[in-house]
């Protein structure tokens, strides 16, 4: 370790290789040297058929720093689990590729997936999944989890010696783990694991919920039980119990917590108003709106928080404050809370929907903000619309070009001059300051079976590794609309050869089993015969007539087929795996 020539990012590192003095890297601290390491295996040849061949190096000097201190990717392990085997795997991925937070979404209304010391139900009750009349014993099937209970991937957790080597793991390779509990909304898996212990021990002492509350609401996921009690004392038992274990378990670890995500999104209207409970507290407090619970309620949170030394993140709904404007519903940045220096991760800018500057408008209002959104980010997201791609559409599709295109300062620009972004507000100086990173999140809804959670990991990854690393590119600082296209299309032929050509079949030799997505052929036909393409290069385009699949033993593509009877058309990656089949058919 030692100072980097300009460079003050602990990311930093140079990298020489020369031909008398070989190999040195130097790093601002331990991260930057890892991530010169990672650098380093980059310019690595493909092994030599013979060992005896030697390793030829090219002679380089590299200075190299990340744009951004926050380089996040968000698993969802709640709705559909993914076993410690899988995350460790993801976490390889993400330091290959210069990625240094995971965060890791521990629990929802489908499954809470992390032990915690003391109460047992969280995970006996509420990491379970199968059929049920009532949630008292395990939570009903989701997403596909059949009626037995115990089945993958409806089921599971992480034991507290599993949690503990998955930090420890992620530490090694500069990586900082961020749990989040999800609450008060998205929260029925713990409400029905302490009605549980309630039902069966008579302990209120972690109650979430008030037995009397006649309240009617219904999340958007359609539950109608799913929202924690801000008025109950034993709900902050609960989250004290909770937080204390985890920050117990990363001190374990030794990677002691430095930030947890506490949810927010989501909270449903109509909660809170049937709760005698809540009716006692507002009177108590003067408060006139359930609304003015959100407050109090995140208040107690960074009391809690506090004790550990931490402050609170969350989703962007703990940012704002609802109100009207001209007599219509709006949401107005909440200046309190981003004086005491909360982050907000922030995902809704979907255009049309009211709130594409939200991002903006919290960083400039002091919030630190992490970029998420939905348009770029989603990577639950299906490729395309065709169905044979796994994934969900409500928010569009995101395939590798998405991620690759996001200019993060400007993103009006990406959905080009779109009216809804009209009188939008626009990143100023200080709020740019206050964009810490960005982040993937991939959702686990459609999850649910073997090689799925590669498949729509690889290739997105590197998209988002390269925006949030790499400086802004020339075609995002270009304003010359014609000059910026040209810009580019060169930058991002130069990054899909990269991605085809070097990084893929380097994963296929040094990560086997990755069932990353393999590329889907075009195929048109012109004047009788069928045309393919394909989105990466360094695949081989295989094909047959006669109505069976292409197989590795199939004759190659190499040029227009004759259009008889249906001609089938599969890419292979090196090691033969083959991706989805197109087909065409004659009239």
């Amino acid at each position: 370790m030692g100072p980097v020539e300009g460079q003050s990012s602990p990311g930093a590192y140079e990298l020489v290789i020369d031909p008398a003095a070989g190999v040195r890297i130097v790093g601002v601290s331990s991260a930057g040297v890892f991530y010169g390491l990672q650098s380093l295996r980059d310019l690595l040849p493909p092994p030599a058929p013979s060992p005896r061949g030697g390793l030829v190096l090219p002679a380089i000097r590299v200075v190299d720093a990340p744009r951004f201190g926050y380089r996040g990717f968000m698993l969802d392990v709640a709705r559909n689990f993914q076993p410690k085997a899988a995350v460790l795997r993801t976490l390889d991925l993400l330091a290959r590729y210069k990625l240094n937070v995971f965060h890791m979404h521990l629990t929802d209304d489908e499954g809470w997936r992390v032990e915690i010391a003391g109460l047992p139900e969280l995970t006996g009750v509420g990491a379970r999944r199968g059929h049920t009349l009532d949630s008292k014993q395990f939570l009903q099937p989701a997403f596909g989890s059949g009626p037995q209970v115990d089945r993958p991937w409806g089921s599971g957790f992480f034991s507290h010696a599993d949690y503990v080597e998955i930090v420890r793991y992620a530490t090694a390779r500069h990586i900082e783990v961020i749990p989040e509990i999800e609450m008060p909304g998205h929260a029925r898996a713990a409400i029905k694991a302490m009605e549980a212990r309630f039902r069966v021990a008579g302990d209120r002492q972690y109650l979430l919920t008030d037995p009397a509350d006649r309240s009617v609401y219904r999340s958007v996921q359609g539950y109608p039980d799913n929202v924690i009690n801000p008025a109950l004392e034993s709900t902050y038992g609960f989250i004290e119990r909770v937080v204390g274990d985890l920050a117990a378990m990363h001190r374990e670890a030794g990677a002691p917590l430095r930030h947890i995500h506490m949810g927010g999104d989501e909270v449903p209207a109509g909660v809170w108003v049937g709760s005698p409970v809540v009716q006692t507290y507002m009177q108590a407090h003067g408060l006139n709106s359930v609304d003015d619970l959100w407050f109090a309620f995140y208040g107690r949170i960074e009391q809690i928080l506090k004790a550990q030394g931490l402050v609170p993140s969350g989703w962007e709904e703990i940012a704002v404050r609802k109100t009207r404007r001209d007599g219509r519903p709006a949401t107005i940045v909440n200046p309190g809370f981003a004086e005491r220096g909360w982050r907000a991760y922030v995902w809704n800018n979907v255009p049309g929907w009211g709130a594409e500057d939200l991002a903006y408008r919290l960083a400039n209002g002091g919030y630190d903000v992490v970029l998420s959104p939905v348009t770029n980010y989603y990577f639950d997201l299906a490729w395309n619309p065709n169905p044979d791609e796994m994934g969900l559409d409500w928010g569009g599709f995101i395939d590798l070009r998405k991620p690759f295109q996001f200019i993060p300062f400007d993103y009006y620009r990406n959905a080009g001059a779109d009216s809804v972004f009209a009188g939008k507000d626009r990143l100023t100086d200080y709020g740019r300051a206050h964009i810490v990173g960005i982040q993937g999140n991939l959702w686990s809804e459609t999850l649910g079976g073997d090689g799925r959670l590669d498949y729509m990991m690889v290739p997105k990854l590197f998209g988002l590794a390269e925006r949030a690393w790499a400086p802004q590119p020339d075609w995002a600082r270009e304003r010359d609309p014609v000059r910026s296209a040209s810009l580019y299309r060169e930058a991002w032929s130069r990054f899909v050869n990269v991605v085809g050509r070097r990084e893929l079949p380097r994963l296929d030799r040094e990560v086997p089993g990755l069932g990353y997505r393999i590329p889907t052929p075009g195929l048109k036909v012109e004047n009788g015969m069928v045309r393919s393409s394909v989105e990466l290069p360094g695949f081989t385009l295989r094909y047959t007539t006669d109505g069976s699949e292409p197989t590795m033993r199939s004759p190659e593509v190499r040029g227009p087929i004759p259009l008889r009877g249906t001609v089938r058309v599969a890419a292979f990656n090196t090691t033969g795996r083959k991706g989805h089949t197109a087909h065409l058919s004659a009239p």
